[in-house]
């Protein structure tokens, strides 16, 4: 227990340096993050449990049964919710308004304007982040709310097979058109006609998006989709996201993905969504040299995640000058404005860059 201990405390003080401010996480050879490595006791261990020695028996570390989940429903060629509410959206109100038509599936009328000052607050500038939305759900309605990133329309169709109505964060409409992210809801899709059904707050009910422009304006918000769910169909929604439930792995996978749109389409979209990837995963070079080079190749202008994660990748390597620099440079590309207090790092990204900078085998025991 000594060296656990001594372990989580090199882990905090890492972590407390780089929060400060002073010291680069450099990566080195890969190492297996501990948060996807299987530690589940195995049979001899829980043999050597004696009744007769109560002391010993209590440091025996408890076996993990695997939870059961059930099987989903083999996504079909076509689903659509028969029934969705439709509202159009206040101003800049996308988020709520995709949250009142999603609760409509689950039986619930909420109204817009109350979900807007619960989740979006009294300043009409801000957008709706996700993470807002489960506690407000959970104490007015009962339900649950998640959401992840590294979405696949096939993910999408899982859902809506299932009786989840996700939402979406993507452009509004194409970039070159106008840069606004906007949530919304998705109601079904068609395989034979290649396209999802969406109801939308500001284009309409029922209206119908081609799979290849439902991702490629997806790309930039990390592939990012939030569920409602009732409690007792949480087990299905697992089952549904499987190994994509870990967050180690979701990011995992997000960068790998990341990394390979970037090389195979090279536009700046691609890059600047490596480098979030990279970011989140915490590959701090990479992500700066994803980011330089995707805002090499055009405007970041709307890709709001940039203005945090691109100088705190910089202040992660140690780059404190440059990080002030990016941070004044990226101030202006989204409407939506910024605090004046610096944004905290990602703390997982950051602890998954201590596993690749210091080996586990190295931390100290005493």
């Amino acid at each position: 227990m000594r060296g656990r201990g001594a372990s989580a405390t090199a882990f905090a003080l890492t972590i407390g340096v780089v929060l400060a401010g002073g010291v680069a996480l450099r990566p080195v050879e890969p190492a297996r993050s501990a948060a996807i490595v299987d530690t589940t006791p195995t049979e001899d261990n829980a043999a050597s449990a004696r009744v007769a020695e109560p002391v010993a028996a209590a440091s025996i570390p408890t076996v993990t049964v695997a939870e059961v989940l059930p099987t989903p429903v083999a996504a079909p060629t076509s689903v659509v919710f028969p029934e969705m509410k439709h509202v159009w959206q206040s101003l800049n109100n996308c988020g709520p308004a995709a949250v009142v038509m999603a609760l409509s599936t689950l039986g619930v009328d909420a109204n817009q304007e109350t979900a807007r000052l619960a989740l979006r607050g009294a300043d009409v500038r801000r957008g709706m982040g996700p993470q807002g939305v489960g506690p407000w759900v959970k104490e007015n309605f009962d339900l649950r709310s998640t959401w992840r990133n590294g979405g696949t329309i096939d993910t999408i169709k899982a859902l809506v097979a299932n009786g989840f109505a996700p939402m979406v964060t993507q452009w509004m409409q194409d970039p070159w058109v106008s840069r606004i992210a906007h949530w919304r809801t998705v109601r079904g899709y068609d395989d034979a006609a290649g396209v999802v059904y969406v109801n939308d707050s500001m284009l309409g009910n029922m209206v119908a998006l081609p799979y290849e422009w439902f991702g490629r304006n997806w790309q930039s918000f990390s592939y990012r989709y939030m569920v409602i769910y009732k409690p007792e169909d949480e087990k299905l929604l697992k089952a549904i996201m499987g190994p994509q439930v870990s967050d180690a792995v979701m990011r995992r996978d997000l960068y790998a993905r990341a990394k390979t749109e970037a090389l195979t389409q090279n536009t700046n979209f691609a890059w600047l969504a490596y480098g979030e990837a990279a970011y989140s995963y915490g590959m701090f070079e990479e992500a700066v040299t994803a980011f330089e080079k995707g805002l090499s190749m055009g405007s970041p202008s709307g890709v709001f995640g940039l203005r945090s994660s691109y100088p705190q990748a910089l202040r992660a390597l140690g780059r404190q000058q440059d990080a002030e620099r990016a941070a004044q440079q990226l101030n202006s590309i989204s409407v939506v404005p910024s605090s004046t207090v610096v944004a905290p790092p990602d703390p997982y990204a950051l602890y998954l860059a201590m596993l690749r900078t210091i080996q586990i085998e190295q931390l100290p025991t005493e």
